[in-house]
This record gives C-alpha cells, sequence and structure tokens, in this order.
C-alpha cells in the first residue's frame, strides 16, 4: 500500500494552522464548559427533586425539615 505523500507547509502555513487549530480549540472548549454547566444544573435539580419527594413522604413541612437541618 502506498504511503501519502508529506506535506511539507512553509513556516506562515504553519503558524496559519496552528491559528485555527487554537481557535476550533477554543471553540469546543466553549461548548464542552457549556455542557458541563447544563449537567451540574440537571444534577442539581434532580437533587432538589429527590429531597422535595423524601419531604413530602415524610409527612413534614418544609419548615419542620428546615428546623431540623439548621441544629
Amino acid at each position: 500500500m502506498a504511503r501519502k505523500k508529506k506535506v511539507i507547509l512553509t513556516p506562515e502555513e504553519q503558524l496559519k494552522q496552528i491559528i485555527a487549530d487554537i481557535e476550533q480549540t477554543r471553540e469546543t472548549l466553549k461548548s464542552l464548559e457549556k455542557s458541563k454547566k447544563a449537567l451540574e444544573e440537571k444534577i442539581k435539580m434532580d437533587r432538589l427533586a429527590a429531597l422535595d419527594d423524601i419531604i413530602q413522604k415524610s409527612g413534614k413541612s418544609y419548615d419542620e425539615v428546615k428546623a431540623l437541618l439548621s441544629k
């Protein structure tokens, strides 16, 4: 199987390629940070919903549970 011929770039072309790679990486990082934030918020809301269910099932009011946890 024949190998591809290695492309030789000038320093200017290499610099342009590196700048493009950096920008693409920045965009990827921004996207990942947005996804992370959304998932953290979803986890928080799921935990709060589970806690609310526990409070409801316990028969205690929110204020009673708050007082118990504040001690």
